[in-house]
């Protein structure tokens, strides 16, 4: 029989813990990619995840603590992977690789940062600021640094968030992608729009400021030379 607290009849078995704190954070993943943040009752994740709803308050205080150990389970994982980028044989292109498949899986961190952190001034945006973008704000800048023509340690970090936006603008921006620019989720998901983003940033990075760039198109596949 599993053990309980004799006071509030709470589960202290570690194991059982840490399922049904696992549980929770999976509906809460599944259920942001469905609708937004402000919509998701505390029922719905008790609901999906098949545990009391009183759990909740038991491990995360309330519905905005579970969402906050969301965004940092996400963070670690992501940057997990962010330490390997370095050791690529193109560590950008890999980069944009890597960000694209986590916005293409994570279509509610994209709905999150559009609808619930363009405010900012709350507790969930704040950690968001944290847990994301103040940590690519360190990281991409010296990866720019050493795969680029770009010493610089202001324009490094100017070139960062260019791509970072370029990244980011279609996930956020959808409905307007999709019904103005006719660009599907399926084109956000194929190697042409990660070699799309690549090409557009290293061109810009690597073409010295006195010169111009030359777009041929040849077969419909755009090169690109520069006039010297």
């Amino acid at each position: 029989m599993e053990k309980s607290d004799p006071v509030k009849g709470r589960p202290v078995n570690p194991e059982k813990k840490a399922m049904q704190k696992a549980k929770l954070l999976a509906s809460a993943e599944q259920l942001l990619a469905e609708k937004p943040y402000a919509s998701i009752t505390i029922r719905e994740l008790a609901q999906r995840s098949g545990v009391n709803s009183a759990m909740i308050s038991y491990y995360f205080t309330n519905k905005e603590g579970l969402f906050v150990a969301l965004l940092d389970e996400m963070s670690t994982k992501h940057f997990t992977v962010m330490q390997t980028i370095t050791h690529s044989a193109d560590p950008i292109k890999t980069f944009i690789e890597t960000i694209l498949a986590m916005l293409n899986k994570n279509h509610g961190l994209a709905r999150l940062i559009h609808q619930e952190f363009s405010t900012g001034n709350s507790t969930l945006s704040n950690v968001f600021i944290d847990r994301f973008p103040r940590k690519m704000a360190g990281f991409i800048p010296q990866l720019v640094k050493k795969n680029t023509l770009i010493n610089d340690e202001r324009k490094a970090k100017y070139a960062a968030f260019s791509l970072v936006t370029l990244l980011i603008t279609p996930f956020i921006h959808k409905s307007i992608r999709q019904q103005a620019w006719e660009i599907s989720d399926e084109e956000l998901q194929s190697p042409s729009w990660a070699e799309h983003i690549h090409q557009q940033f290293m061109l810009g990075c690597n073409v010295p400021a006195n010169t111009q760039p030359k777009v041929l198109c040849r077969n419909n596949v755009q090169s690109k030379e520069v006039l010297s």
